[in-house]
């Protein structure tokens, strides 16, 4: 049973890297170079925060060779037996007599480490949270790279699709102008017509009978000029009316 003061506090992160790469090979001993290069820490940091919980949770020895705890601890199907081994070896049994499983039994946990061990809430924080991975003792709660993935798959299938909206076709360039530019091709072609949007106007033009060719000229270039925004089409744009008026 361990001191009071020197609970194991190893970070899930930690546990769970080395299980991952005990489950592909078991090194025969386990070295600070060994665990610097797995957690991606400075060899001092893993002398002084993980060497010594490995050594306390039997998973290495005083050297720092694995024996058979370590074997067990990375199968699934032992993985339980052995967490339960390891609180019934470091805590106390009036630690283990408090249920593990609602959130107020949790902050009961977490009371009773701060009683005995007289630190401060961080401390006690990272205490309760790796004695509660114990007490879990579920190897499916080890984060991979398949389930982050299966994760994402779901959440963009659960995402309700958008519905786009036509896009609305842009016509390029300006068709009256291009009429303006070229009226000798609009003549030699009188089947091709400019490429104006379809607009139908109802227009009723009161026009005196006593009006000269000239004035009637006057009312249609009005038209095209403010309608159109342009000021001669040479008669492309209203042939039809210009001749009805006429």
């Amino acid at each position: 049973m361990a001191e009071s003061n020197s609970y194991p506090m190893l970070s899930a992160n930690n546990w769970w890297n080395i299980r991952k790469k005990f489950k592909q090979t078991i090194p025969g001993t386990v070295t600070t170079s060994y665990l610097s290069s797995v957690l991606n820490m400075q060899e001092r940091s893993a002398t002084n925060n993980i060497m010594p919980y490995l050594r306390q949770l039997g998973i290495i020895d005083a050297e720092g060779k694995t024996g058979e705890r370590a074997k067990l601890w990375r199968d699934d199907i032992d993985y339980p037996k052995v967490c339960d081994e390891i609180r019934k070896e470091i805590y106390p049994q009036e630690l283990l007599d408090i249920p593990c499983v609602t959130e107020e039994d949790r902050e009961s946990i977490k009371r009773w480490f701060a009683r005995k061990t007289g630190t401060g809430e961080s401390t006690v924080g990272k205490i309760s949270a790796f004695y509660f991975l114990l007490c879990d003792k579920d190897p499916s709660k080890e984060p991979t790279a398949n389930k982050q993935s299966n994760g994402s798959k779901t959440k963009s299938a659960s995402t309700p699709r958008v519905s786009q909206k036509p896009a609305i076709p842009v016509i390029q360039g300006d068709p009256l102008k291009d009429v303006q530019n070229h009226p000798a091709d609009s003549a030699s072609h009188p089947a091709h017509k400019p490429n104006i949007p379809a607009i139908n106007i109802n227009l009723q033009i009161h026009i005196s009978s006593d009006a000269s060719p000239e004035q009637i000229d006057k009312i249609f270039e009005s038209m095209s000029k403010h309608i159109y925004k342009i000021d001669d089409l040479n008669g492309q744009v209203f042939p039809r009316l210009y001749r009805c008026a006429r």
